[in-house]
């Protein structure tokens, strides 16, 4: 079951999944109008999609033109879709209404460009929407999806496949739990039963965790800054937290975490300028750039890239692409592989020249070295999963710091090995033991000294080359295929899933 899951959401972005998810919700709500929902007028939801959809798309057509920015239009859709599933839905004969999913579409795109501090935005644009035309308008939103039963199976199970692909499902759990805790600890001990089937059944509970609270862009990023968040996120939107008379929305609990996200995470959206491209494997090439400041980074993390595309396609003009360079390198260097199906993202980057321009955004990731010098690594690498141990070595190789590494390199042949230089001055002068596992056919490529395994890596060939195994702590990167099946292999060969770290290129 979970390999179907896999496999039907390879290829597709977060973005389009979450386009997906909330237009699906939307036709149930027009569904369920349709039955009888007497506050679903199916043709009120229709105006408030279509004005908001509208307001929102000019909005941002506005601020790309005069700030020359490149933006994601698929971020547009999500942001007006999320808006016409909770604010009330447009009636005529109250024009308010109208104005109210409007002026909250406006908002919620233009804090995208003007509520910024440090070159990144604070809050997330469905809430500050919804709350300004709450406040404004006093017409606040009415969360109709979450308080809509007969669509709670689908907010949940697409929730989750949303959750799944971004590997956000810790932070969601988080999230509920909290929220949940904190209705438990401030409701009289008799009324228990109704306020959890309220918050369970009726409540923006499962909608706001699985549609806003994974918005990357607003969202903490390190682990445990995002639990913080979601748990801040979770308990000042239970129904009974308020201060003095003032009880807070889920729009107003997005609004206070979002200032802690701000305050917990990596600032900025970065200029990047192209000053160099390097083949530097099998169709696989290495891009170097130009930031306009210099970027704060743990060597393994990685950057949103947004390319301006003239025409783009269901995959967006936004990628998530690791930090091939060390943290303290001048250039940003970024290894990307292609091939003849590519994307309208990736024939971009091969159609840029030296001087153009790409932005980088949102430096985050988890799949870091551990701060323990003294823990033995086995690195495992597939393809241009290379990138991030590219990174880390090239760290470790500028401040001369050695530390007990293993790395397995599979390919399907020798021509798709990257780096080959690094990992040889790695050998040399950090003492590091470099495996190439390669399942085709070797070639004729010079291997120097290092461990040359034929054909497809399993347990027994990684018992031989890593004898140490079970004191090792395992970070694998590569395709979302290759990662599971390593995986398999290392709990056959006994090691435990807590030493595990995956860094899977699911086509995100």
């Amino acid at each position: 079951m979970m390999k179907l899951i896999r496999r039907s959401l390879n290829g597709v972005t977060m973005y389009r999944l979450m386009v997906y998810y909330l237009g699906i919700l939307f036709l149930g709500g027009i569904a369920v109008g349709m039955m009888g929902a007497a506050f679903l007028d199916p043709v009120g939801l229709v105006v408030s999609l279509v004005l908001s959809v509208a307001s929102a798309w000019v909005t941002n057509r506005l601020f790309s033109f005069f700030l020359k920015l490149p933006t994601n239009a698929e971020s547009v859709y999500i942001t007006a879709l999320i808006l016409a599933l909770i604010m009330p839905p447009a009636d005529f004969a109250d024009p308010m209404t109208l104005a109210a999913i409007v002026l909250a579409s406006v908002v919620a795109i233009a804090s995208k460009f003007i509520l910024t501090l440090g070159h990144k935005h604070i809050f997330n644009p469905v809430a500050i929407g919804a709350v300004v035309a709450g406040v404004g308008l006093n017409t606040p939103a009415l969360w109709w999806v979450g308080g809509t039963p007969q669509l709670l199976p689908v907010v949940i199970l697409g929730g989750l496949l949303v959750a799944y692909k971004i590997e956000r499902l810790g932070m969601i759990a988080v999230y509920i739990l909290s929220n949940l805790a904190a209705v438990l600890v401030t409701t009289p001990p008799g009324m228990m039963g109704m306020a959890l089937q309220q918050t369970l059944l009726y409540s923006p509970l499962f909608f706001a965790g699985f549609a806003m609270l994974t918005e990357p862009l607003t969202a903490a990023h390190g682990r445990w800054s995002r639990h913080v968040y979601a748990a801040i996120v979770g308990v000042l939107s239970s129904s009974n937290i308020h201060i003095g008379t003032m009880y807070f929305s889920p729009g107003m609990a997005f609004l206070v975490a979002n200032i802690y996200a701000w305050a917990a995470s990596p600032k900025g959206r970065f200029k990047m300028k192209l000053i160099g491209v390097e083949e530097i494997a099998a169709n696989c090439y290495e891009f170097v750039f130009q930031s306009d400041r210099a970027l704060k980074f743990r060597a393994g993390q990685y950057l949103d890239w947004t390319l301006g595309l003239s025409g783009s396609d269901k995959r967006g003009n936004r990628r998530p692409f690791t930090i091939a360079s060390a943290p303290g390198a001048s250039a940003v260097r970024v290894g990307v592989k292609f091939n003849p199906q590519g994307s309208a993202f990736k024939r971009g980057l091969l159609r840029m020249q030296e001087g153009d321009t790409i932005y980088g955004s949102q430096i985050a990731g988890t799949f870091v070295l551990p701060r323990q010098r003294e823990k033995k690594l086995l690195f495992i690498a597939g393809g241009i999963g290379i990138t991030p141990f590219r990174s880390m070595i090239a760290d470790l190789l500028e401040r001369g710091e050695k530390r007990d590494i293993v790395l397995v390199y599979a390919n399907r042949s020798a021509d798709e090995i990257a780096y080959r230089e690094l990992l040889t001055r790695a050998r040399n002068e950090l003492g590091m033991k470099v495996v190439y596992a390669v399942s085709g056919e070797p070639g004729s490529a010079i291997y120097d000294d290092v461990t040359l395994v034929q054909g497809r890596m399993d347990e027994t060939n990684l018992r031989e080359c890593v004898p140490d195994l079970d004191e090792r702590r395992v970070y694998v990167s590569g395709a979302s295929s290759m990662v599971s099946g390593f995986l398999k292999m290392l709990r056959k060969c006994g090691v435990r899933r807590r030493l595990i770290h995956t860094d899977a290129f699911a086509g995100l």
